[in-house]
């Protein structure tokens, strides 16, 4: 695609089409004018809790590695 003199014009068929999706645009989706500095995220707000099974189940691989690891070494 070519930029700057070198582009050709835009006809009238696709300046049409240009004003017609504009037109069908306005309305739908107002411009956030918010900086996102200031977007309050909600995962601020909550704080995941790990489950109980899920923290036997990690530190049960946990363990199983820092026994693997100190067999290998063993070896």
């Amino acid at each position: 695609m070519a930029f700057g003199p070198a582009r050709p014009p835009i006809t009238e068929d696709v300046a049409e089409v240009i004003v017609k999706d504009v037109k069908e645009a306005e309305g739908h989706t107002p411009t956030s004018e918010v900086p996102l500095a200031f977007l309050k995220r909600a995962a601020e707000a909550k704080v995941p809790e790990m489950n109980s099974r899920v923290r036997v189940l990690f530190l049960g691989v946990l363990a199983v590695v820092i026994l693997l690891v100190v067999v290998l070494m063993a070896l």
